[in-house]
């Protein structure tokens, strides 16, 4: 039989095998099946899945039948308001938390097509996973395709399709995280299992690099590829066993980069009938956190070619969030402003900073200072300038209220390429920098910024 979708194989060609061995990532008794996630990636979803929800799958169908995909639903979207996918034969469009767009455009190679193009919804409550990083990086929305019909060679690999990443912000260090990424076609006896490979061929403004960042066990990372460290025909699948399993990131600052999946066909027997190769994919990226106290609220940024000062530093790298969020109080490596506590005495009614920035697009800087020291940043409180591509520095002036209260206080600062998203002193920006720095007002001092 041709095997259209991963459970329909696992419904019909293997029931003569073992029962799906349970756990986080246990082997699967179906090869093509992969069993990279276990069940409890599937929590809240029945255990009988109706037709309707996957043409041409039969109605009743446990979860277990779904190691490898979690949560794959059909139709065209899925998602949280602040992550979702849309995917199709030919693209994939997804938004990630912070808003940055991404989109996939897919070019088939020979007669390669998509057999199956499904979302994986965003699901806070998806468990962590153990080979990647942030281990609850399924928790975002992400996309999973079935590809069939390339030009598969026994004891070869064979070129199935391109995928170019295309971001609506260059971005920094974007990590890609891959599950259940392989395949497998026939019987117990006859089958042909295909090993991917993943090869990093294009990028703007330049070609960037792998680096791994955790998982892929029997698969080797190098700057250009992931692949199998050896294939070999096999009679169960799991992660390192046909199916790759990690998070790598995409190094440098990245408008788009292509990667080219490839399948190496290991046959057992007269092997299976239709060459498969399943690929899903999520993406989650650096972010810079607000460290103000926690009275202010919490402002997050996607990392892009902007900053406040000169350099910015990623946050929060162990786990992705779908909300904005901030770090404890006074922790974060800011460089706006250099003074442990930097001391102010506005002249007069006005009081001018500049600040050093880097602007890698047109952009707007916005700034609170908490003259009254409430705990708010009030929008009274807000001074706000224009940023020029390449700029170094902008400046910022501040109407002051009379009379000054003295003391100790705190001031955000946000730079971004959309000023009305940083018009507010909280909630996500999709690119540039948030800081936050102590001040000490005083009516009078001899004073640095």
């Amino acid at each position: 039989m041709i095997c259209r979708t991963m459970v329909a194989c696992a419904a019909t060609t293997f029931l003569s095998l073992p029962a799906a061995a349970t756990g986080a990532h246990a082997e699967s008794a179906f090869p093509s099946v992969p069993a990279a996630v276990s069940e409890s990636a599937f929590p809240g979803i029945p255990a009988a899945v109706s037709e309707s929800a996957f043409p041409g799958i039969p109605a009743a169908v446990s979860e277990s039948a779904f190691p490898g995909i979690p949560a794959a639903v059909s139709g065209t979207h899925a998602g949280s308001a602040s992550s979702s996918f849309t995917n199709s034969v030919t693209a994939a469009v997804g938004r990630t938390p912070s808003g940055v767009r991404v989109t996939v455009t897919k070019t088939m190679i020979g007669k390669s097509r998509v057999a199956s193009a499904k979302v994986l919804p965003a699901d806070p409550a998806a468990p962590d996973d153990e080979y990647l990083i942030p281990a609850n990086a399924k928790t975002t929305a992400g996309f999973v395709d079935l590809y069939e019909h390339f030009a598969a060679r026994p004891g070869a690999w064979s070129d199935v399709a391109t995928l170019t990443f295309t971001f609506s912000r260059p971005v920094r260090d974007p990590h890609l995280h891959v599950f259940g990424t392989g395949g497998s076609s026939g019987d117990a006896r006859n089958h042909d299992d295909y090993w991917p490979a993943i090869e990093l061929t294009g990028g703007t403004p330049a070609t960037p690099a792998f680096a791994r960042v955790a998982g892929f066990p029997g698969y080797r990372t190098t700057a250009t590829a992931i692949e199998p460290e050896w294939t070999y025909p096999t009679g169960s699948t799991t992660c390192g066993v046909v199916y790759a399993c990690g998070t790598v990131k995409v190094s440098g600052i990245v408008s788009s980069f292509t990667v080219k999946l490839r399948a190496h066909d290991d046959r057992q027997g007269k092997g299976g009938p239709t060459p498969q190769l399943w690929a899903a994919f999520k993406l989650s990226l650096a972010e810079d956190d607000s460290d103000a106290p926690a009275s202010y609220g919490a402002a997050s940024h996607a990392i892009t070619r902007s900053s406040v000062g000169r350099t910015v530093t990623a946050d929060h790298t162990d786990a992705v969030s779908m909300t904005p969020r901030a770090l404890p109080a006074g922790t974060d490596a800011d460089d706006a402003v250099t003074a442990p506590r930097a001391r102010i005495a506005p002249t007069g009614k006005a009081y001018t900073l500049a600040v050093p920035v880097r602007a890698g697009s047109p952009s707007r800087l916005n700034g609170w200072i908490d003259f009254d020291q409430n705990g708010r940043f009030d929008a009274v409180e807000r001074a706000t300038a224009k940023v020029r591509a390449s700029a170094t520095t902008a400046t910022l002036r501040w109407t002051v209220p009379q009379p000054l209260r003295t003391g100790v206080t705190w001031m955000r600062l946000r730079l971004a390429t959309q000023g009305a998203v940083t018009a507010s002193p909280t909630g996500w920006a999709d690119s540039g920098e948030v800081e936050d720095h102590q001040l000490e007002l005083a009516r009078h001092c001899p004073c640095t910024n």
